[in-house]
């Protein structure tokens, strides 16, 4: 009867290891999934080095917009791909007090947003690699509206044609 008992209790241990091991494989941390935001400090010297456009998303934490953005469009394959890929993405809460050291000096959020002339959220800024500013466009978009935008910047078609003759050239593909 006690071996009988030791067996049982094996059994039961085997299978909570088993069922632990087969547990941990479904938990394994994936690679993280959507844009990679980074603080506006560090894009800029990761744009430099990496050549790459900068995307600043000027946002606030009572922005309705913003969070439809950051659930719809933000969160869209196709638009997370094409981010990655051909942009530094930075967001920068327009309301923060928090510093960030930049060669021009320490500037929070607040002070960012008005050198940018934000008047609305959410705000988006295009920069070249160096910092150079491209242009802005604010307000909500879907992701088959907001994607052409990037490809339009991040492919930089701007430097040869209107944003209008990009569309157009496009849509007829």
């Amino acid at each position: 009867m006690h071996f009988s008992r030791v067996i049982n209790i094996l059994a039961v241990l085997i299978g909570m290891v088993f069922l632990s091991a087969v547990c941990t494989a479904d938990e394994t941390p994936k690679e993280k999934e959507g844009i990679t935001w980074v603080k506006y400090d560090e894009g800029l010297k990761l744009a430099a080095k990496m050549e790459k456009t900068i995307f600043i998303d000027f946002y606030t934490n009572w922005c309705k917009f913003c969070h439809k953005m950051d659930k719809e469009t933000f969160s869209n394959k196709e638009v997370i791909d094409y981010f990655n890929e051909h942009f530094i993405a930075v967001k920068i809460n327009g309301e923060s007090k928090t510093k960030m050291k930049l060669p021009q000096g320490e500037f929070d959020g607040r002070e960012l947003a008005r050198m940018f002339g934000v008047r609305g959220y959410p705000t988006y800024w295009f920069l070249k690699s160096n910092g150079e500013k491209i242009n802005f466009i604010s307000g909500y978009a879907p992701p088959q509206k907001f994607l052409p935008v990037l490809q339009y910047v991040g492919g930089k078609h701007y430097e040869n044609m209107s944003f209008r003759d990009f569309v157009d050239k496009n849509s007829s593909k």
